[in-house]
């Protein structure tokens, strides 16, 4: 031991009690209500989620592209929970409560061996009950693997300090491998190494008879450090555009200052600062927003600890602790919105401990009844506080539950439950639509963690602009929508499923609604004639011929059946709907399969007499690979005129295409190709 470490015994019987009722305690707060809080799976949880998965099925990498990218070693210890617990959601978050857990014991470990049993008894319960580490040992991220792999990489580092000889060497190695694992794990951890090399010259100052074998020490704990995160460097070498650091300009911050400009680092760096006080993340994903790390009365110790080791900086505990403080702090200051509870995580390793400092200087001063009892009311109070937040304000905000998509949640939690095996419409708005997947994942995605029912059918759609109505016995869902006043929003409920005497079912906390209802009792046929007599077509110019008559093949894959317009006459910079329905034959097969190829898209275009587009809408509002045969789809496309458009006639022009390449279903009518684009009525503006 290093005659500037601070002397410590045996752990007692009380101590240990003390421990075991932290850890229950902590466990409790991380398992409680566990499948309700959180109210859902936001979209990083939803991407996390999926690559475990996969790595649960066999996949190999060092790191993931998905999402915004992500460091691999996680979801190689989430594996195996997703593969052999039968209950999927309960899998997912498992991990993050067990390394919750050994971090909480990691940074017990940590401040006893630096500033011995008050300070560690202090920290650990700072660590059980603050709603930071508490949500973060709830949430299904590879992120949470950070604060583990960080504690044990100080606590090894000092005990190698303190060993001598070949433990030493390993307990340094030891130390460096931590580090280069916890750079496996989360990109903020990058920053671990620069600690060492900090502490290195301030030894360097202040020990200068010790710099030879702390340079040593570190010299192997770096040389470990390189040899874990080798793999993953000369993959982002050989790949860097997988390591998205600029993704929505969070790294703005650092690319200002490069330029010479510090403004925005300043303001980056004063928020980053003020979270344990004064400000918080203003996200809302895993905190209320702005709700910050301490109350008053913890704050005021946080800053009592750090002025104490300040004042006692030069002995090398306290120096630790202050460099380990500010530099994992770095990736939150470096960086936008700020603060950043997640990339500030590396922090937790020593933030508790620093208030355990001051704790145990007021002990010291002041073994007074009152004292304990001050104490222990504030620990109270922020178990309260904790608890009230996190199980009762945070999942009830509305922020909060769009972005963990409760609804959404609550319709999977039915259908889990529910023995009907009916085939079911989800109603999602169109970003939980987009076949393309892009950063945001649609809500097929999300139904594949949520929901675990094979024998279930589901298609996709957003019931404002587009209606699927399934052949036969179906459900539909609204998710979001609190009662059937809700419902009559929705143009699909009220046309078509209000008339069919639905069987309604609201969701717990007013979070969906699933209504099961019979196409058969829909007045589906009835207004499929009505606009079937309506709807005079015609072939493009280039095919010639006379009037088509409906129903017409689209690529052997859909009907089209016919078309309503709000208005045939409309003033120059004036609107008008566009009403279109069709219907999927797929390949004609009973199979759950359907010939609709990915991101199919309806185009309208509205026409003048030289045949240039004046005005358009692309779009369907729904998943075309989720439909299967026998479905009918309806589609409104809302149409603005220029305001400066002349007064005459104009041609109206629709037709199917895919996204993903631009080609268009061809048409076929009366057994003979027509082209890829359909006519439909012209309209007349009016000035």
């Amino acid at each position: 031991m290093t005659k500037d470490a601070p002397s410590y015994h045996n752990i007692s019987r009380r101590e240990w009690l003390v421990v075991v009722a932290l850890l229950l305690l902590a466990f409790a707060l991380r398992t409680i209500d566990l499948t309700r809080v959180p109210p859902g799976f936001h979209n990083d949880e939803v991407a996390d989620a999926l690559i475990t998965e996969s790595v649960a099925a066999g996949r190999i990498a060092i790191f993931f592209p998905e999402n915004i990218g992500n460091e691999g070693l996680y979801y190689y210890c989430a594996a195996p929970f997703v593969k052999f617990v039968g209950d999927i959601q309960y899998a997912l978050r498992l991990p993050p409560i067990f390394l919750s857990l050994i971090g909480m014991c990691l940074v017990w470990a940590v401040a006893r061996r630096l500033f011995g049993p008050v300070a560690a008894l202090t920290a650990m319960a700072g660590f059980a009950v603050t709603f930071w580490t508490v949500a973060f040992g709830r949430i299904v991220l590879h992120v949470v693997m950070e604060v583990p792999l960080a504690a044990l990489a100080a606590y090894a580092f000092w005990r190698a300090r303190e060993a001598t000889g070949r433990r030493s060497v390993a307990l340094y190695a030891v130390s460096g491998a931590a580090v280069g694992l916890a750079i496996d794990a989360y990109t903020a951890a990058r920053v671990l190494p620069f600690i060492f090399v900090a502490f290195g010259l301030y030894v360097l100052i202040a020990h200068r008879s010790e710099w030879r074998r702390t340079w040593g020490g570190i010299a192997i704990a770096l040389i470990a450090t390189a040899i874990v995160v080798l793999p993953l460097a000369v993959f982002l070498i050989q790949n860097p555009q997988d390591d998205q650091l600029g993704f929505f300009n969070i790294d703005q911050p650092l690319v200002e200052l490069k330029q010479g400009n510090p403004q925005l680092v300043i303001e980056t760096s004063l928020n980053t600062l003020g979270m344990f006080a004064f400000v918080g993340d203003p996200l809302p994903y895993y905190d209320v927003p702005n709700r910050p790390v301490f109350d008053p009365i913890t704050s005021i110790l946080l800053l009592f600890g750090l002025s104490i080791a300040v004042w006692r900086w030069r002995k090398p505990a306290y120096a630790f602790v202050l460099l380990w403080f500010i530099i994992t702090l770095m990736p939150g200051m470096l960086s936008q919105p700020a603060p950043n509870y997640t990339r500030t995580l590396g922090v937790q390793a020593v933030l508790f401990a620093v208030v355990g400092i001051a704790v145990a200087a007021l002990l010291k001063r002041w073994r007074h009844r009152l004292v304990y009892a001050g104490l222990a009311l504030l620990f109270a109070g922020n178990l309260a506080w904790t608890a009230h937040d996190y199980f009762t304000v945070w999942p009830s905000t509305d922020t909060v539950r769009f972005w963990q998509q409760a609804g959404l949640k609550a319709v999977a939690d039915r259908l889990q439950a529910d023995p009907d095996t009916s085939p079911v419409a989800v109603c999602v708005p169109d970003y939980l639509i987009d076949e393309r997947e892009p950063w945001w994942y649609p809500a097929w995605r999300h139904m594949q963690v949520l929901l675990h029912r094979p024998d279930l059918s589901l298609r996709y759609y957003n019931c404002v602009d587009a209606m699927i109505l399934i052949d036969g016995p179906a459900r539909y869902a609204f998710p979001d929508a609190a009662d059937v006043q809700a419902l009559e929003q929705f143009p699909i409920y009220a046309q078509f499923l209000k008339q069919a005497q639905p069987q309604v079912t609201t969701l717990p906390d007013r979070s969906g609604m699933i209504v099961r209802a019979d196409r058969a009792n829909m007045p589906i046929d009835q207004r499929l004639a009505e606009v079937a007599g309506g709807s005079s077509v015609g072939p493009a110019p280039e095919v010639g011929g006379a009037s088509i008559n409906l129903p017409i093949d689209l690529g052997d894959r859909v009907q089209f059946l016919g078309y309503a317009l709000s208005a045939e006459s409309i003033k120059r910079g004036g609107s008008f709907d566009l009403t279109t329905y069709w219907h999927v034959t797929g390949d004609g097969s009973a199979s759950l399969t359907t010939g609709l190829p990915p991101q199919l898209s309806q185009f309208t275009h509205v026409l003048n007499a030289q045949g240039e587009i004046v005005a358009q809408q692309d779009g369907l509002s729904l998943t075309s690979t989720s439909l299967r045969a026998g479905d009918v789809f309806i589609q409104i496309h809302h149409l603005t005129l220029p305001t400066d458009l002349k007064s005459g006639t104009y041609d109206l022009s629709i037709g199917l295409y895919t996204q993903v390449d631009g080609n268009r279903l061809p048409i076929v009518a009366n057994g003979q190709p027509q082209g890829d684009r359909l006519f439909l009525r012209s309209i007349d503006v009016t000035p």
